[in-house]
C-alpha cells in the first residue's frame, strides 16, 4: 500500500460515513487532529488503526 492510497481510503470511508475528521478522530479514541493528520499526510496510522477505521466505519 502507497501513503497515498491508506490517505485517500480513510477520506473515502468517513466520507461515505458522514462523519467528519474530529468525529473519526474522537470515536477511535485520539486527538482532534489525529485524522487530520493522517489525511493531509503528515502521519499515516499504524495497520492496527488503519483496521479499527475500516470497522468504525462498517
Amino acid at each position: 500500500m502507497t501513503d497515498d492510497f491508506v490517505r485517500n481510503r480513510i477520506t473515502q470511508l468517513r466520507l461515505q460515513k458522514g462523519v467528519s475528521e474530529y468525529q473519526m478522530s474522537y470515536d477511535l479514541g485520539h486527538s482532534r487532529g489525529y485524522i487530520y493528520n493522517i489525511s493531509s499526510g503528515k502521519s499515516l496510522p499504524p495497520l492496527s488503526e488503519l483496521f479499527a477505521i475500516e470497522l468504525l466505519t462498517a
